[in-house]
């Protein structure tokens, strides 16, 4: 079962495909799908490609139901936004306000707790991407900052990056790379995230030492997963193209 190459099943009526996706970061076999609909099988790298078609095989119920309410186009920044007017900068959640302006820009109000978010009114939803960006290339160095030095390690640097399927990576020379829709999360479950990245740290793999590790942080760290899990339909498919 080739990475590349799609399965074919017959899902709510139709011909879907299914994108096998190995994963060294997953722990368990999941199905997801996505605006379009794009459906994605990822599975660890270590299990069978017979066990992740039995789980495909025994999943379809499931999936016929999903694929038939799946989103046919991508959601809307701003209308995320609109409906829920917020954002973390650093371990602080911030208003937001969107505004009309002649050019994309950020105006972050420390003492007031409140972002503005000035915006064209042509390709809002593209300036809105950006200045968000922003947003994030100023916040999440900053909490990477106080995470680490919280809890001991050193980092080798922080980008903040556009990931279709992850929130965040740590390298093995120590960089982190966060996706820029962390911002959009509430700061415990941000800082959950980064926790996670920073754990990578002390252990490169996801052995039970860096779960005891990840827990001794972040005590509550199964509720906040959950609560990740939750929101990865709802925030990771906002601002693409």
């Amino acid at each position: 079962m080739p990475a590349e190459q799609p399965i074919t099943v017959h899902v709510a009526g139709r011909m879907v495909q299914v994108w096998p996706k190995p994963s060294e970061r997953a722990r368990r076999v999941r199905l997801s799908v996505k605006p379009g609909p794009r459906v994605e099988l990822t599975y660890p790298v270590h299990a069978s490609q017979a066990s992740a078609l039995a789980f495909l095989k025994d999943n379809l119920p499931w999936l016929e139901q999903v694929v038939q309410k799946a989103r046919a186009v991508q959601p809307s920044l701003l209308t995320h936004l609109e409906k829920f007017p917020w954002a973390t900068l650093d371990e602080r959640m911030m208003e937001v306000s969107i505004l009309t302006g002649a050019r994309a820009r950020l105006i972050i109000a420390q003492e007031a707790d409140a972002v503005e978010m000035h915006l064209p009114t042509e390709g809002r939803e593209a300036a809105a991407v950006r200045v968000l960006r922003r947003l994030a290339e100023t916040g999440l160095p900053l909490a990477v900052e106080r995470l680490a030095r919280r809890v001991g390690v050193s980092v080798d640097g922080v980008s903040v990056r556009d990931q279709t399927s992850r929130w965040g990576s740590c390298s093995q020379h120590g960089a982190l790379s966060l996706n820029w829709r962390l911002v959009l999360l509430p700061p415990v479950v941000h800082d959950h995230v980064i926790y996670h990245e920073l754990a990578h740290r002390r252990h490169m793999d996801h052995s039970d030492r860096f779960w005891n590790q990840l827990a001794a942080w972040d005590p509550a760290w199964k509720k906040h997963d959950r609560e990740l899990t939750k929101r990865w339909n709802i925030i990771m498919d906002l601002g693409r193209p």
